[in-house]
């Protein structure tokens, strides 16, 4: 199993979309706009995911971002920003498919072939709502996603799979504990 490097030649892309007057930068590209682009860039979306706009904890995290949040049709969360010299109220679902959309586009392009399916990691704690709201972000890509994981279910995953000492079925056990940073 080997991780992707981006364009930046870095193996993590930054869950951040930036949007500007001629253009739209996502990863890497939109973190460093984050100080001169602040009301035009949206990070920490994960929290919104799934969410009433009502709901007291997007009310009470809508004073810790800079962008403006407002409520959708459907009484979800949604973001406001001035994109192409116009305003767009995109929702959170949008926002992270564009996120996968460019995660999509790099993998094509390190792999020089068509990326059809995915799986994808949430946390631990998200709700079925969150849950699917994820999911529908993956439907506006067009990928398929084989399953959605829980992130410590992941890191356990990814422990087994390189670990070249694992114990025989004979043996006893081997405990390993696996904590989530955040």
């Amino acid at each position: 199993i080997e991780t992707i490097a981006n364009e930046f030649s870095d193996r993590c892309t930054p869950a951040v979309v930036s949007f500007a007057s001629k253009n739209r930068a996502i990863g890497i590209a939109a973190k460093n706009q984050l100080i001169t682009n602040a009301k035009n860039t949206v990070f920490n979306f994960k929290i919104f995911h799934g969410r009433a706009f009502n709901d007291p904890l997007v009310q009470q995290e809508k004073g810790n971002v800079p962008y403006i949040l407002e409520p959708m049709e459907n009484g979800r969360v949604g973001v406001k920003v001035m994109y192409m010299d116009e305003p767009h109220r995109f929702s959170v679902e949008q926002i992270t498919a564009m996120l996968l959309s460019k995660l999509k586009e790099t993998a094509e392009s390190n792999l020089k072939k068509s990326v059809t399916d995915c799986v994808i990691s949430v946390p631990t704690f998200f709700t079925d709502a969150e849950r699917r709201s994820v999911l529908n972000a993956v439907q506006i890509v067009g990928l398929n996603c084989l399953r959605l994981m829980n992130d410590s279910t992941a890191v356990a995953l990814n422990y087994g799979i390189y670990k070249q000492d694992l114990p025989a079925a004979e043996e006893k056990p081997k405990i390993v504990v696996f904590v989530d940073m955040g």
